[in-house]
């Protein structure tokens, strides 16, 4: 490999990845703007639905007359078909979040597409096959980008990350007092079934961000009602 190829080859390479990562800085900044001039709160939930957290979730948003948005892998809704109805029922929004939750960093190129590909096609009995979608992990390349584009699927991510990931979890009030200094935000949290501890974390963040929404006059909404 001549050096000039191998300098053209790591710039496309560089560019499958960096490129991406600009264009989410640019929209992301551009959504919390809107998020905060209009004191939005979106609650959104990622990996299910799952067999037990999910109805809890929705119990929960359905005594505070609350909207959420899920995005959904397409494996699990084809597992819990009866819980991905209740979500269209109940009228929250259902995005796409891939098939196998790849990561569009660590995946070779074709299998990340087929990934995004897959989730859609298995998740539509509920979506259109130009629904929001969300990044596994929130990492895209260049090819994944095109491949939404193609779509015409808005991409979403978040403002705030809940830490319900994390081996060390914050508290719900710390979550709490970062939406309330944002003055709103977009908050990633898992409806997929894991730990007690953890099903626990996301059922109180929940309500307490609701609490919040309330004593702050925050519009709580799916992120269909937003701009796009």
């Amino acid at each position: 490999m001549t050096a000039g190829l191998a300098a053209t080859i790591g710039v496309a390479g560089s560019a499958a990845y960096f490129s991406p990562w600009l264009w989410r800085r640019y929209r992301m900044n551009r959504i919390r703007r809107e998020v905060v001039k209009n004191r939005i709160l979106a609650l959104t939930y990622d990996d299910g639905p799952s067999h037990e957290l999910t109805p809890q979730v929705l119990d929960l948003l359905q005594r505070r007359n609350a909207r959420g948005t899920f995005f959904m892998l397409g494996r699990n809704a084809q597992q819990h078909p009866e819980i991905a109805d209740r979500v269209v029922e109940e009228g929250h929004d259902i995005g796409c979040h891939s098939d196998q939750h790849l990561n569009a960093w660590k995946a070779l190129p074709w299998e990340a597409v087929a990934d995004i590909d897959a989730g859609y096609e298995k998740l539509s009995p509920w979506i259109q096959p130009n629904a929001i979608y969300r990044p596994p992990y929130g990492k895209m390349t260049l090819p994944t980008y095109l491949s939404l584009r193609r779509r015409g699927a808005p991409v979403w991510w978040w403002t705030i990350d809940s830490g319900d990931t994390r081996e060390v979890m914050p508290s719900p009030a710390q979550v709490a007092d970062r939406l309330r200094r944002d003055g709103g935000g977009i908050v990633l949290m898992h409806d997929l079934d894991r730990t007690q501890r953890r099903n626990d974390f996301v059922l109180e963040l929940t309500a307490t961000l609701l609490d919040v929404a309330q004593q702050e006059s925050f519009k709580v909404m799916a992120l269909r009602e937003m701009c796009q």
